[in-house]
C-alpha cells in the first residue's frame, strides 16, 4: 500500500502534567521544529524521516490490514516507529495514559475518532478500526519517543466503498449544543481572531435538569479533551487541560476565580466548567471537538468556528536584568537549552517568549516546584541557588519543551 506523509505546516499539540484542579486551562503548542518533518519524501515501506533535532531522526512505517481498508470492515492500523539507524522504538513516553494517539478525520471534518493503538510484541502500535464509509480520511499519529519531543505524522488514507455525501462547515450561529444529555457552552473570553489568544470556557449542562453536570469523569487522565481542525486539515490543536498556574492567569473581564459565570458551590461547579487558552494561528473555519466522559460514555461535543483576520499584536523586547541569563521560548524549543553554573551560586534566569507559535505558555521546574506562566513578549524571571551538584531540568507544561541547568561542583 502507497502512503502518502506530507509536510505539517502547522502542528499544533498540548498537554498536561498535573492533576484536575477546579479550574482549568491550555495553551497550544506550534510546530515544534524539532518535530517538523524534514522533507515531503516518503522512504521505503511508507516511512517519512521525521527530524528531532541536528543528532536524531525519527520515522513511522504504516500499513494497513487488509491493505485497503474497506467500509464497514475492520482495518487494523499498524505504526512502527524506528530511530535514524532504522531500529525499532518500542518504548514511548505514556502522555496522557497512552503511548499513542491515533486521531482519524473525514476530510470533510464530518467524522472524527479518538483511538488508541497498543504495543505489540514486535515493538509496533495496532489498532483495529471500521471506517462506516468509503472516502478520504486523515490520520494524524501523536506519539512521543523517550528523550525526545512530540511527534505528529499525517497519513492519507483512501477507504473503499460507498461513499456518503460530503458536508460543507457551516459556523455556528451559537455556541452552544446538546449531545447525549450533555449541554455544552462555549463562551469566548474576546473576539475570536486569527493569532489572538483568548480563553474559551466550557460549560457542562445535564440537559434535562438544566442544573450544572457535575458528575463528568476524569477522560484521559483530565476533565476534558479537545481537538481542533482547519477546513483544509493543515492546522491541529490537540488539546488538554493544562496546570492550575496557566489557568488561573485569567484575563480580568473574565474574573480572577474563571467561575463567573455559573453559581454554587465551588468544587462541585468545578466539576462541570473547563476553561481552555489558546489561539487560532490564521483565518479560516475550524472544527473543534470537546470530548468529555459522563457514566463511562465519552461523549465528543463539536463547534464549528468562523475565524476572521487578526491584527498583528506588537512583542516587546526582552528585558533582561543584569545577571540574569536570558533564554528564548519560541518554536525552535528554550534557547539556549543548557545552562552551566556552580553550586552554591544563584541562578538567574530570564524567560522570554517571543510568540505564541509554541506551547511554552506556563514554565515548570519540577524539582523546586517552581511553575510560572510566560506570556508572550514579557520577560519571566526565574531564580533558586542550588546546593548540591547535577541537574535541573525544566520544560513547558506540556512537558514537550525541555531544557536543564547543569550544576557543577566547582
Amino acid at each position: 500500500m502507497t502512503v502518502q506523509v506530507r509536510e505539517m505546516k502547522r502542528i499544533f499539540i498540548s498537554a498536561s502534567i498535573l492533576a484536575f484542579v477546579i479550574v482549568t486551562g491550555f495553551t497550544a503548542c506550534n510546530k515544534p521544529a524539532a518535530t517538523e518533518i524534514s522533507d515531503n519524501r516518503v522512504m521505503p515501506g511508507g516511512r517519512a524521516a521525521t527530524s528531532i533535532d541536528s543528532h536524531r531522526t525519527f520515522s513511522i512505517d504504516y500499513n494497513s490490514q487488509p491493505e485497503q481498508a474497506q467500509a464497514g470492515q475492520p482495518t487494523t492500523l499498524t505504526f512502527t516507529v524506528r530511530d535514524q539507524l532504522g531500529s525499532v522504538v518500542k518504548d514511548l513516553q505514556i502522555v496522557h495514559e497512552k503511548p499513542m494517539h491515533l486521531l482519524i478525520v473525514s476530510t470533510d471534518l464530518a467524522e472524527f475518532y479518538h483511538v488508541h493503538p497498543e504495543q505489540s510484541a514486535d515493538g509496533s502500535y495496532r489498532v483495529s478500526h471500521t471506517f462506516p464509509n468509503g472516502g478520504d480520511y486523515k490520520l494524524y499519529a501523536d506519539f512521543t519517543p523517550e528523550g525526545a519531543v512530540q511527534v505528529v505524522e499525517q497519513i492519507d488514507l483512501n477507504v473503499a466503498g460507498a461513499e456518503r455525501a460530503k458536508v460543507a462547515l457551516v459556523p455556528d450561529p451559537k455556541f452552544e449544543k446538546v449531545v447525549d444529555g450533555l449541554r455544552i457552552v462555549m463562551k469566548p473570553s474576546a473576539d475570536i481572531k486569527a493569532g489572538q489568544e483568548l480563553n474559551l470556557d466550557f460549560q457542562a449542562f445535564d440537559a434535562a435538569s438544566g442544573k450544572p453536570a457535575t458528575d463528568l469523569q476524569n477522560y484521559l487522565g483530565e476533565l476534558a479533551h479537545f481537538v481542533i481542525i482547519s477546513e483544509d486539515l493543515e492546522d491541529l490543536v490537540h488539546a488538554h487541560p493544562m496546570a492550575k498556574g496557566e489557568g488561573n492567569a485569567q484575563p480580568k473581564e473574565h474574573g480572577a476565580n474563571g467561575h463567573e459565570h455559573t453559581e454554587g458551590n465551588a468544587e462541585s461547579v468545578g466539576r462541570s466548567e473547563v476553561s481552555a487558552h489558546t489561539a487560532f494561528p490564521r483565518a479560516g473555519l475550524y472544527k473543534l471537538w470537546a470530548q468529555f466522559q459522563r457514566g463511562g460514555q465519552v461523549i465528543s461535543v463539536p463547534f464549528i468556528v468562523n475565524v476572521p483576520e487578526g491584527k498583528a499584536q506588537p512583542v516587546g523586547a526582552a528585558k533582561v536584568p543584569p545577571g540574569f541569563t536570558k533564554i528564548t521560548v519560541s518554536e525552535n524549543g528554550y534557547e539556549p537549552s543548557s545552562v552551566r553554573v556552580r553550586m552554591g551560586e544563584k541562578v538567574s534566569l530570564a524567560f522570554y517568549r517571543k510568540d505564541a507559535e509554541n506551547c511554552g505558555g506556563e514554565l515548570v521546574f519540577p524539582k523546586q516546584g517552581i511553575k510560572k506562566r510566560l506570556p508572550v513578549g514579557e520577560s519571566v524571571l526565574v531564580e533558586f541557588t542550588p546546593t548540591e551538584a547535577g541537574e535541573v531540568g525544566f520544560a513547558c507544561g506540556m512537558d514537550m519543551l525541555k531544557g536543564k541547568v547543569v550544576i557543577n561542583a566547582n
